[in-house]
């Protein structure tokens, strides 16, 4: 079960390193506030993820069942989330200096807990990773929370890695910001298009 688990981890790492709606606000957030003010924004992302990983786990027969009838509608409003996060990125300003960094509030934790519920690709990932990798070894309650485990430690690698980036570039984002906001805004509105096409 060792090796299934790491096969696990690497498709975890491959898919948590990539651009998606996560990565991109935290990259985005950062790089306005610093990561000290996007604590709670963070929590809230691995706080949600590990609760929609929990769910594919134990019930992925009934989710299997449950999902194509909820994605038609879950899809346009996991996109429309993800639109005004790409609206209000888009709209930030760098605001007045400060010796603790620029005024203004960062999303918050329940910002980032929703976003794991109304973003279908992860709900389908965790379906995909757990009826691929640990399902056909047999349905155990410890197989179920390592899954669980690794999918969200994998994801919140991923996630500092992008808000760490953010962060060290502050000093560019408050002389470029006008490019910066657009350049996620429009990487948040391709996610939304990736959603809405699946």
């Amino acid at each position: 079960m060792t090796a299934v688990y790491l096969q696990l981890a690497a498709y975890a790492c491959a898919t948590a390193f990539s651009p998606g709606p996560n990565n991109i606000l935290l990259f985005s957030s950062t790089s306005r506030y610093g990561i000290r003010k996007c604590w709670p924004l963070i929590f809230g992302i691995w706080a949600g993820l590990i609760i929609v990983m929990l769910l594919c786990g134990f019930g992925c027969a009934w989710l299997g069942e449950l999902v194509p009838q909820i994605v038609p509608v879950a899809k346009y409003v996991g996109a429309a989330y993800i639109l005004y996060l790409a609206y209000r990125t888009l709209m930030r300003s760098p605001g007045a200096k400060k010796e603790d960094g620029p005024s203004g509030k960062p999303l918050s934790y329940v910002n980032g807990f929703l976003l794991q519920f109304l973003n279908v690709h992860i709900l389908m990932l965790g379906i995909t990773a757990y009826s691929g990798y640990i399902l056909p070894h047999g349905y155990t309650v410890p197989a179920v929370l390592c899954f669980s485990v690794i999918m969200a430690a994998c994801a919140a690698t991923g996630n500092l890695i992008w808000a760490t980036l953010g962060a060290l570039l502050y000093p560019l984002y408050s002389r470029y910001y006008k490019f910066v906001n657009a350049v996620m805004a429009l990487l948040l509105l391709w996610c939304a298009w990736k959603i809405i096409s699946v």
